[in-house]
């Protein structure tokens, strides 16, 4: 006999009767996978290399609309990081301005904005004293006595 008529003699439930729901219903897909395997294996071996050719195609069609998404995907993050990190370093060369400017202005050193102003100044005076020179009229040399 086999252990199948003898557990159902013995009063016991056989493998297959002992599934859960849950183990059945994985069993079933698992069977219906493997059978539309087989359906795919056979209809490529009938229709030959004509459904072969249709299966590149539809690949190639897959891949560039995937393509397509990917690259724009990656352009739009691209930017979006070019723009964090362009602000970042704003961000950051503005705390490194104060924190220079601070430690000159302890140092008694004037900074770039005062130096600027500075020149400015000076380049306007020079050329008020310029414009004052020309106006004015020419000195008197002066003798000296002989002795």
């Amino acid at each position: 006999m086999s252990d199948e008529n003898q557990n159902d003699k013995d009063g016991r439930v056989g493998p297959l009767k002992a599934l859960t729901g849950a183990s059945r219903d994985i069993r079933k897909y698992t069977h219906q996978i493997w059978l539309a395997g087989l359906g795919a294996f056979a209809r490529a071996e009938e229709e030959g290399s004509g459904f072969f050719d249709a299966l590149v195609e539809a690949g190639r069609e897959v891949e560039k609309q995937t393509k397509d998404k990917t690259e724009s995907r990656v352009e739009e993050i691209k930017e979006r990081v070019r723009h964090h990190t362009g602000e970042t370093m704003e961000k950051m060369e503005r705390a490194f301005d104060d924190r220079l400017n601070k430690a000159l202005s302890r140092l008694g050193l004037p900074n770039k904005r005062e130096v600027e102003e500075l020149e400015k100044r000076v380049l306007e005076l020079t050329q008020a004293l310029d414009s004052a020179e020309e106006k004015a009229p020419p000195a008197k040399k002066s003798r000296k006595k002989s002795d």
